[in-house]
């Protein structure tokens, strides 16, 4: 009995398991780290075509971009390039989320978005999709 209720559960896993194109969207930033910046304009969008994977969006400020590799659940973020406004008051915000989102190595999908969790396990960024 045990058996079969392990096996099920790992089916159930399989099938709930998401591929990078299932993730591709535009995401809503809502956590950074220990933050809640759900009040300021953070999105993140992701596009794969089968042979680039660009990440984009915007940083509360400037708009992001740059590509990602994907294997399993783990990403590798490249160098971002960017606008160069200031916002003075955007700025330390801004900051901290591309900071969170460049050490960033893997990736879970969750049922409303995504999440990014750092080498230690850590949450670096939660995501809403957005529809």
């Amino acid at each position: 009995m045990k058996k079969a209720a392990i096996f099920v559960m790992i089916i159930f896993t399989t099938l709930s398991c998401k591929t990078i194109e299932d993730m591709n969207g535009n995401y809503k930033v809502t956590t950074v780290g220990d933050n809640n910046y759900g009040e300021y304009d953070i999105t993140l969008n992701i596009e794969t075509d089968g042979t680039v994977n660009r990440i984009s969006g915007k940083s509360a400020c400037n708009q992001y971009s740059g590509e990602f590799k994907y294997q399993g659940t783990s990403i590798e973020i490249g160098p971002l390039m960017g606008t160069k406004m200031y916002c003075r008051e955007l700025d330390k915000i801004e900051r901290d989320y591309t900071a969170h989102l460049t050490k960033s190595v893997q990736v879970k999908p969750t049922e409303d978005g995504l999440e990014l969790f750092d080498e230690s396990g850590t949450l670096t960024i939660k995501a809403i999709k957005i529809k």
